[in-house]
């Protein structure tokens, strides 16, 4: 299992690529391009986080993939 430092570096690699990351709950999956790289971060718990409108949702546990 990565770290979630490793996690953002991943995804932030794949955004600036031109590519679009997609993550997947059981219920939903979201698409993210370049313009939404500043979205994503660790937060001080050092779980990996994703902005939805004013909250943080941690997305540890969720399927990210990335998509050319």
């Amino acid at each position: 299992m990565a770290t979630a430092t490793e996690k953002l570096s991943w995804i932030k690699s794949h955004l600036a690529a031109g590519h679009t990351i997609q993550i997947t709950t059981y219920l939903r999956a979201t698409r993210y391009t370049a313009k939404h790289a500043e979205m994503f971060r660790v937060d001080g718990t050092n779980a990996l986080v994703v902005q939805r409108g004013r909250h943080w949702d941690c997305i540890d546990h969720c399927k990210i993939s990335a998509f050319a």
